[in-house]
């Protein structure tokens, strides 16, 4: 008499695939901007005469909501691909 649990491997009607994963690197991209973004704005107004800040001016607010914008594009892209693997599942 075999003992089989309904999700195991042995069951009949489960395949042995493993479910697909969405992938992790749009998450840690998207955090990683929107960190640098936020920086970059503070440290301007804290310390604007940095070389390198101090070169830029007012575009350094430009640089910083660029980055934060970029997360938003990194955001995006991990809902499109959960969507589409979560279509591929069933």
């Amino acid at each position: 008499m075999s003992a089989s649990s309904p999700g195991s491997p042995d069951s009949p009607g489960r395949s042995s695939r493993r479910p697909a994963r969405t992938p992790m690197w749009p998450v840690v991209a998207m955090g990683l901007c929107w960190v640098v973004g936020v920086l970059w704005i503070v440290v301007f107004y804290l310390n604007p005469a940095l070389p390198v800040l101090a070169e830029l001016g007012n575009y350094n607010l430009l640089v910083g909501f660029a980055f934060i914008i970029l997360g938003v594009f990194f955001a995006l892209v991990q809902a499109v691909v959960a969507i589409v693997v979560a279509r591929r599942r069933g």
